[in-house]
């Protein structure tokens, strides 16, 4: 079964590309009069409670984490939800690279956006691998099936 190599190649690049982003910065920001990185999982684990610091649209974004996550428990269910959950959640991700300020404290002042850095791309490129990863695996089983349908007939 083909279909089932694609599925566990791509949840498993996906996975590995994921957590290797978490070990690289994720974004360069200007904020206090001086430049700074900000690790990847920082944002991982502060993310879901943006909202707290005046961060929605921040919040927004992290939710492409979630969504990926569903995402790899529908392709394992192989449930094609799959497909609109992670184009969700890749167009979420690559939204923020049009961004120019992000929330920059608690206290909800925010920093200029000087560069994106690895660890952003490489969050972007586990979705991108589960999207088509995903969108690869249903393309092969539907026709497996059909195969499958030809030769009884």
């Amino acid at each position: 079964m083909e279909s089932e190599r694609i599925k566990s190649i791509t949840i498993n690049v996906s996975l590995l590309l994921f957590f290797i982003s978490l070990t690289q910065n994720a974004v360069k920001i200007y904020y206090h009069g001086e430049s700074q990185d900000s690790a990847s999982i920082s944002y991982l684990l502060t993310g879901s409670i943006a909202f707290f610091g005046g961060g929605l649209l921040e919040e927004i974004i992290w939710l492409a984490n979630p969504l990926c996550l569903y995402a790899i428990i529908m392709l394992q269910r192989n449930d094609q939800k799959a497909i609109v959950l992670s184009c969700i959640a890749l167009l979420l991700a690559i939204s923020f690279s049009f961004w120019t300020e992000i929330l920059g404290s608690e206290s909800g002042s925010l920093a200029k956006i000087l560069s994106l850095e690895l660890g952003y791309f490489l969050w972007v490129l586990s979705i991108i691998t589960l999207t088509i990863g995903t969108f690869l695996f249903f393309i092969i089983e539907k026709k497996e099936l059909n195969e499958e349908e030809n030769r009884i007939v």
